[in-house]
């Protein structure tokens, strides 16, 4: 059932050194590539990277769990990216709505082939782009917007409920990672 597939899916931010095929990387790409986007546009491109060497090196420019003061090691660093792209040239004319829109699909999607494959990842919006696109060699006229850091996970996601009114998520110190979530009754107004 979908829904328990949407409930596996959970943010990994620490990953084992498994590496993630390129054939692995194309299906997840297919699955964006079905997805919806805004007028049928499909504006959006993907830069694929698996090459140990190049993700060890764009680790440094990444900056997970933002509400943490914590990062994994370059033991736990993702083994592939994904990197979300509009080319320069549409970037003036892409609604700013439109294009978060269109990435998100295409990053959930990306994400629930990925979780089918054996794999787990986090979509990243605090990174260095500049220096993230120069090391893994985004063409000349494109732009990454946000990333998918993939791989193995190495770490749990549990999903827990929120106690007094704090969403925030946490980690304990087993890399453990747990994120609280409002009830249905919270959520739904009437």
């Amino acid at each position: 059932m979908i829904l328990e597939q949407l409930t596996r899916n959970r943010t990994h931010r620490s990953f084992t050194k498994k590496e993630v095929p390129t054939d692995a990387l194309r299906k997840m790409i297919e699955g964006a590539r079905v997805g919806a986007t805004t007028g049928n546009t499909q504006k959006l491109r993907f830069f694929l990277v698996n090459d140990p060497a190049t993700c060890d090196a764009a680790f440094g420019q990444v900056r997970f769990a933002g509400l943490l003061p914590w990062n994994p090691t370059p033991e736990e660093s993702p083994r592939a990216y994904i990197a979300l792209c509009v080319s320069n040239e549409n970037l003036a004319d892409y609604n700013p709505g439109f294009m978060g829109f269109d990435m998100g699909i295409a990053a959930q999607n990306i994400l629930l082939i990925a979780n089918e494959l054996g794999f787990a990842g986090c979509i990243v919006a605090s990174y260095n782009k500049a220096e993230f696109d120069k090391i893994v060699k985004i063409p000349t006229g494109y732009q990454s917007a946000y990333i998918i850091a993939l791989g193995e996970p190495a770490d749990t996601v549990t999903i827990v409920d929120v106690k007094d009114g704090d969403t925030k998520y946490y980690r304990d110190d087993k890399n453990n990672h747990f994120v609280p979530k409002l009830s249905l009754d919270q959520l739904i107004l009437k």
